[in-house]
């Protein structure tokens, strides 16, 4: 009985020493048994990475000032304020009027809005209709309502109320992913609308306060693309590491459009309205919208290579577990490579298409490259696309490393525990 028990924990010790051999452990370093406060700890690694390099993005990105201290604007902030208030209507009527002036023959158009329980007239001229639309009977407008030095209300014309088309297409899209995903889909529509509303109520509120947007929007970044990998699948060391590529791409694309944009004398001003906007708030820096938006930007197509890189060496280790961590990091960066030259033509085209108006501009211009390469909006549109692109670029080298070495810690603590659970605990006596 006692031999039995001998030869027994012989085998087992020898089964220990091959699985200690097979991954890499000398014979003296087998592990002891671990208890669960080391377990938990050693699960929580990535998480602790995910913290630390959240922490580094944002003081790194810190000189970057989005308020600046030299500037006083008390008295223009306060008017960025609009007197006024934006109302929805319908129009009930549209009917010709002759204007009374020297000019005999001359008509204009006046439209009965039902306007909050009451009714009013505006007219088509550039009073009343300041941007020229042409609505008809029928059709839902937003009129904007605002006193006047006498305190009699003025109304004005701004726009279609585009809001039941806009929600309508919005429910065609989640229809669309629940039909076409089922669960799946539900969850990619949650984790959307929660990154929409996280940049409405957190990134936006703090830039109107002051508070640089470029460290929120990086934090924001790896957030955000937890959530949304978390909810696709799962919260685990996979929706971690993830994140983490996530950040280190729109790191870089933060990093090179920083760089290029101070080089390119850029100051983020490329619009009438980001002019408009920032004279109404000089203590806010337009430099940190600008690479905010680089971020943002950024982070749908960096999100994406660095899941298809996890997932990719994830299946990898499935398929082979006894790869080495140089072949599974080469795996991860083919996966990221064939990944790349699609989502790089898609930021590129998307930028392209958005801008796609400006571009006629070189025809306007007379066909002159050095006056339209030199506008700010071109300018800009450059560096975003480009800064994007080459974050995307790196971000297939980082997701790969992270992943192959988090595949690397999974498959060592396995062997640990299977190690722990075959070595002999008693040393069997006579």
């Amino acid at each position: 009985m006692i031999e039995g028990k001998i030869d027994s924990s012989a085998t087992e010790a020898a089964k220990a020493a091959e699985l200690a051999r097979f991954a890499g452990l000398k014979q003296s370093s087998l592990p002891q048994p671990l208890g669960r406060k080391n377990v938990f700890f050693g699960r929580m690694r990535p998480l602790v990475l995910f913290c630390l390099f959240s922490l580094f993005s944002i003081f790194f990105a810190a000189p970057l000032r989005a308020q600046e201290t030299d500037t006083i604007g008390s008295g223009a902030a306060s008017a960025s304020q609009h007197i006024g208030s934006y109302e929805p209507g319908r129009i009930t009527d549209v009917r010709l009027e002759a204007v009374t002036s020297s000019q005999s023959g001359q008509l204009r158009q006046l439209y009965d809005v039902a306007l909050d329980g009451q009714q009013v007239t505006l007219t088509s001229d550039v009073e009343g209709n300041p941007y020229r639309l042409t609505p008809r009977i029928g059709d839902r407008v937003v009129v904007f309502v605002s006193p006047n030095d006498q305190g009699e209300l003025q109304y004005y014309l701004e726009g279609f109320d585009r809001r039941t088309p806009l929600l309508a297409l919005v429910a065609l899209f989640v229809l669309t992913l629940v039909l076409l995903a089922g669960r799946q889909g539900l969850k990619v529509a949650l984790s959307i609308s929660i990154s929409i509303g996280v940049i409405g109520w957190i990134l936006i509120p703090a830039f109107l306060n002051g508070v640089n947007p470029v460290p929120v929007a990086l934090l924001l970044s790896g957030v955000l693309t937890l959530i949304s990998t978390g909810l696709s699948t799962g919260w685990n060391r996979q929706s971690l590491i993830t994140s983490i590529g996530t950040m280190g791409g729109v790191l870089v694309a933060f990093l090179i459009s920083y760089l290029f944009s101070n080089w390119a004398n850029l100051s983020g001003l490329s619009s009438e309205e980001d002019r408009l906007f920032f004279s109404q708030n000089p203590t806010l820096h337009p430099g940190g919208l600008l690479f905010a938006g680089v971020i943002i930007a950024a982070m749908g197509v960096v999100e994406d290579v660095a899941v298809s890189i996890t997932s990719g060496v994830e299946q990898v280790r499935r398929a082979n577990p006894h790869l080495s961590f140089k072949e599974r990091f080469r795996a991860g960066m083919v996966i990221g490579r064939d990944h790349m030259s699609a989502l790089a033509n898609t930021l590129v085209f998307a930028y392209v298409g958005a801008s796609l108006s400006t571009l006629l501009l070189y025809s306007q211009y007379g066909g002159s490259w050095l006056k339209f390469l030199n506008f700010d909006t071109i300018g800009d549109e450059v560096i975003r696309s480009l800064s994007g692109t080459i974050g995307l670029i790196f971000t297939v080298p980082i997701t790969a490393f992270l992943a192959a070495w988090g595949v690397q810690q999974i498959r060592a603590s396995r062997i640990r525990r299977r190690v722990v659970q075959v070595t002999p605990s008693d040393t069997p006596t006579e």
